[in-house]
């Protein structure tokens, strides 16, 4: 069973304010008489949306109720204006100890997934795996965007907002995702960059119109990560990729040396290889994972998810990537999966 309380389509900016007391105590009677009415139905997922400040008391009984439940899914996106810590301790990706704003204290041994979608401070020390996908505001983005024009401020990495603390508190997983977006918010939010010391499998979604020059400091700060996913390959060049500051093959045709040489990576998967929206997009492709064989010393897979019906293509590719000197690095099986064949030979 699912639960989805969401109070955004009755309280809007025009209700006055007596109205919105009654809207805000039928709202918490209508979670309360819910979770009553299904209390011993198994409940896989809780959403709740609050606009409105419904004070702490409610919320925590609410959660205290579910987690007893052993609910999977818990999704709070809460407006509110008191100060609420939150402190966490994760045994595992399914065991979770949570101490919900000083006041209450609840757990769960099933507990899979909890997202917010504003969040407070918080230390998960022993957090296993995080998915983040943060955004900047508009605003954000438009002040980001003014800074990379001004190449001093660009030099000074000016901060346009502030997720160091939630990005700190989360250092201790072993297996992250970021999103496109998640990349843009590390460069324009995030300073110093966390160190991910226990990171062994990292997962980096990209975009066309996203650049990669977060990328170089966070891999710097991982240094025993054997695991590294791209969901995608292409991304938006930028003053970075002139240099070494850059994960691609520098503009010049200079010996730049590459971030990439003290790689501890041993295993690099790239999935939605072929994607491509023009035909110099394959072109950046190949390039980019040709750089990737030439320079990272401790590569001993790569596994390519190539998304083409046309064995043919599946069998140059990996031809070409067969003949990338890796001089005096380590030998690196080659592995190229489509629809139809799985090819594999090294190097």
């Amino acid at each position: 069973m699912n639960l989805d309380f969401d109070d955004s389509i009755s309280m809007h900016p025009g209700v006055r304010r007596q109205e919105r007391d009654k809207i805000r105590s039928r709202f918490i009677r209508l979670v309360d008489s819910k979770l009553a009415l299904h209390r011993n139905a198994p409940l896989n997922r809780l959403s709740i949306k609050c606009k409105d400040d419904v004070g702490p008391a409610p919320v925590i009984r609410w959660i205290s109720k579910v987690l007893n439940r052993h609910v999977t899914e818990l999704v709070l996106s809460i407006s509110s204006h008191w100060s609420w810590p939150l402190s966490s301790e994760v045994d595992s990706s399914e065991t979770m100890c949570q101490e919900f704003w000083e006041s209450c204290s609840v757990s769960s041994i099933t507990l899979k997934r909890l997202t917010f979608h504003t969040y407070p401070n918080v230390n998960f020390p022993l957090l296993v795996e995080a998915s983040l996908d943060l955004r900047m505001t508009h605003e954000q983005i438009g002040q980001a965007k003014l800074s990379e024009d001004d190449i001093a401020k660009e030099k000074e990495g000016t901060m346009v907002g502030n997720a160091t603390v939630l990005l700190m508190g989360i250092c201790n997983v072993k297996k992250l995702y970021l999103s496109d977006n998640t990349l843009e918010v590390l460069a324009f939010c995030c300073k110093p960059m966390p160190v991910y010391n226990n990171l062994v499998h990292l997962t980096i979604k990209t975009h066309r119109d996203v650049e990669w020059k977060s990328l170089t400091a966070l891999l710097k700060n991982c240094q025993n990560l054997e695991t590294l996913v791209f969901d995608g390959l292409l991304h938006r060049y930028g003053m970075n990729c002139r240099s070494c500051e850059c994960l691609c093959k520098p503009w010049e045709e200079e010996d730049v040396p590459t971030c990439l040489s003290s790689s501890p990576v041993k295993v690099l998967e790239i999935l939605k290889f072929g994607d491509i929206c023009e035909d110099e997009d394959m072109d950046k492709m190949m390039e980019q994972v040709e750089y990737f064989l030439e320079t990272m010393p401790n590569l001993e897979q790569l596994i390519i998810h190539y998304e083409t019906s046309i064995d043919e293509d599946v069998e140059e590719v990996l031809s070409q990537f067969q003949m990338v000197s890796r001089e005096g690095l380590s030998k690196c099986k080659i592995q190229v999966i489509s629809d139809n064949l799985n090819l594999s030979s090294s190097t």
